[in-house]
């Protein structure tokens, strides 16, 4: 609803009452009411002298700025302190949260997802809708002649932008969503009846990032730098399409495999990106010439976390150093990787060396790839795809100056001997990628680590599926080789392994690897149609132990979650209280 007479204190007040859904609380109503009453003629009789009137932000382009600025604060991101946002790791065969795994996302891991459980993502869907409403009055009351024409039609392109980068969060996490392309009242809200079929959405998307792509430059600068650029919309509307595509969403049609195809092109084209050259450094880098979309931070601002409805609404900064580095380093070893990831690291030689276990599942017994002859599961990390080494810390690893130590009374072990043992890895593993190793506990202000939206990586691999669905396999080939090529990495062409998959597994297993704790991989094996069977795998662990006498190191393997994804969890249910709030759901 929007109050455009709304003026001051008084107009703040109504207007975030009604935002954040108070004006159900008779409590409210008593506290509108005695104000209104008792202040008409001191409050509306005024100008406001500590806010700005919907009036000017309309009239003044500086004022135009800062609304839009401020909408790309809406914009979650997966650096959040538990699992939500776009925090999805540890719903995934790649990772374990030791602190949210046995209390909340078991419910995820575990098949138990209901409308009325949804405490930690649930919180998205009135998220995303209070930032579309946003951006929906942005552009209804913008005008396109204000100030410098050309500026101006950068802004709504810039909003065009974040509203499809809403919906295309809404329609792959939850389906069918009813799409709203201007300002609503709660009486009209009443009056939508049905859900806009997936395929209308992705229309939507497609058009208004073409459109977007037109006003956007190919590059920011100074003040601008970070906002949306012609290369983002461009990325986005691939990955929209890509999902659309796929057969979660769509017949998988040549034309429509096509369109995610020349998307991706149109992105090259813009010429503004290349595959880093650092791939540990550059998560810690925007201006690295991979990234195509980032959020960056100041370290001043902390986290916030928030609850509406019941559901947390995280916002604002994060720790992700403190919360993801072991407790050796102070940190709180918060998502532990699974074998079911660390597993699918080839081998230098470009096999995957273990393909399963049998036994015990307190003791069990790797299946060996008999092909992966240079894999010594004595000393399993040796000979591995050097994004292993750049994406996780495990038993041996270098941590800055020190070796990292998970075995038994190790120094980044559960013993209780140890220095901040509570926070041990659950399983002898935790994440490197994308990790500022600089941090030390104590200083008081949050971290400046950016989160990354898309790179270039991503979608050289989606070019990639897309050709090997128009048939040019050559081509799809090239591409995932490009990646596997970039420096530091050189890993052997895909066709060089003589494991027995096709070349689409290949795709799909090189997007698991390259793109691991990015967030990709719970959108990936949903849209496959293989969430079930992955996903659906029990969560293998890892317990290191060291002989004190000799320093030899065995690996016992054990089962640490029995897992379940039944076909309802491909998408996430609508919570219950938002149900409730209309007669549509």
């Amino acid at each position: 609803m929007v109050l455009s007479s709304a003026k001051g204190f008084l107009g703040r007040l109504i207007r975030n009452t009604l935002n954040t859904g108070m004006m159900k609380s008779k409590y409210t109503f008593l506290l509108l009411f005695t104000l209104i009453t008792s202040s008409c003629n001191k409050i509306l009789d005024l100008e406001p002298l500590d806010s700005v009137s919907d009036a000017a932000v309309w009239s003044d382009p500086a004022l135009l700025e800062l609304y839009v600025n401020s909408r790309y604060d809406e914009l979650p991101h997966g650096y959040v302190q538990w699992a939500g946002g776009l925090r999805v790791t540890a719903l995934t065969d790649e990772s374990y949260d030791i602190h949210q795994g046995p209390r909340l996302l078991n419910q995820y891991t575990q098949g138990e997802v209901t409308p009325t459980n949804m405490h930690l993502f649930g919180g998205f869907w009135i998220q995303a809708y209070s930032a579309i409403r946003n951006l929906n009055i942005f552009l209804e009351r913008a005008n396109p002649n204000l100030g410098n024409p050309e500026r101006t039609a950068q802004l709504i392109a810039e909003v065009r932008f974040l509203r499809a980068w809403f919906y295309t969060e809404l329609f792959s996490r939850y389906g069918a969503v009813p799409l709203l392309t201007s300002t609503v009242t709660v009486e009209e809200a009443d009056e939508i009846v049905d859900r806009t079929p997936v395929s209308e959405i992705i229309t939507f998307i497609d058009a208004e990032l073409s459109q977007a792509a037109n006003d956007l430059p190919a590059k920011h600068a100074g003040g601008d730098f970070g906002k949306a650029t012609k290369g983002a919309a461009l990325a986005l509307k691939a990955r929209a399409l890509l999902y659309g595509a796929s057969p979660l969403f769509g017949s998988g049609s040549m034309e429509d495999w096509q369109k995610v195809a020349t998307a991706c092109e149109d992105l090259f084209n813009v010429g503004a990106y290349a595959l880093s050259s650092d791939f540990q450094g550059m998560f810690l880098n925007v201006q690295d010439p991979e990234i195509i979309f980032s959020k960056q931070f100041a370290e001043i601002q902390g986290p916030k976390v928030n609850f509406q409805l019941g559901y947390y609404t995280p916002s604002g900064g994060h720790f992700i150093e403190e919360w993801r580095l072991p407790n050796g380093n102070a940190g709180w070893s918060q998502d532990n990787p699974l074998m079911n990831l660390v597993d699918e690291f080839e081998t230098l030689n470009g096999e995957i060396p273990v393909m399963g276990y049998t036994g015990n599942e307190n003791d069990l017994t790797p299946l060996l790839n008999a092909h992966a002859t240079d894999y010594d599961p004595s000393d399993p990390y040796k000979n591995r795809d050097p994004r292993l080494t750049y994406s996780i810390f495990y038993d041996g690893a270098t941590l800055n100056d020190r070796v990292v130590e998970f075995w038994e009374c190790g120094k980044d072990s559960r013993c209780e001997s140890v220095q901040f043992w509570w926070n041990g890895a659950l399983i002898d593993h935790t994440i490197r990628k994308g990790l500022n190793l600089n941090w030390r506990p104590g200083a008081g202000v949050a971290s400046t680590t950016p989160y990354i939206y898309m790179r270039l990586a991503e979608f050289y691999l989606t070019y990639a599926e897309a050709q090997y669905h128009l048939g040019n396999t050559g081509l799809a080939a090239q591409y995932v080789n490009m990646v596997r090529a970039r420096p530091g990495v050189h890993m052997p062409p895909v066709e060089s392994s003589q494991t027995g998959s096709g070349l689409l597994d290949k795709i799909k297993h090189e997007r698991k690897i390259e793109l691991a704790f990015e967030g990709n991989r719970w959108y990936d094996a949903r849209r496959w149609l293989d969430a079930e069977r992955d996903f659906g795998r029990d969560a293998v662990g890892l317990h290191v132990i060291k002989d004190e006498a000799t320093g030899h190191k065995t690996y016992r393997y054990f089962i640490q979650q029995q897992s379940s994804y039944p076909v309802s969890h491909y998408f996430l249910a609508i919570p219950a209280e938002e149900m409730n709030k209309t007669i549509w759901l």
